[in-house]
């Protein structure tokens, strides 16, 4: 039951974080989310480009 309630908890802070995401940012919620993910694969690839480099592969 107490797990019951905790989940439920995360799913209303999650909508209402998903709610206030797209009411403030509004017509900048898009790119924000474009943005994010842009910065997500640089940072992937320059993780791997350093994981690579150490295991004296050549890209």
């Amino acid at each position: 039951m107490k797990d019951q309630i905790w989940l439920l908890i995360c799913g209303l802070g999650c909508a209402l974080a998903a709610w206030a995401f797209w009411h403030y940012l509004d017509t900048y919620a898009a790119p924000t989310l474009i943005l994010a993910a842009l910065v997500s694969l640089l940072a992937d690839n320059i993780r791997l480009r350093r994981k690579l480099r150490e295991t004296g592969r050549k890209t």
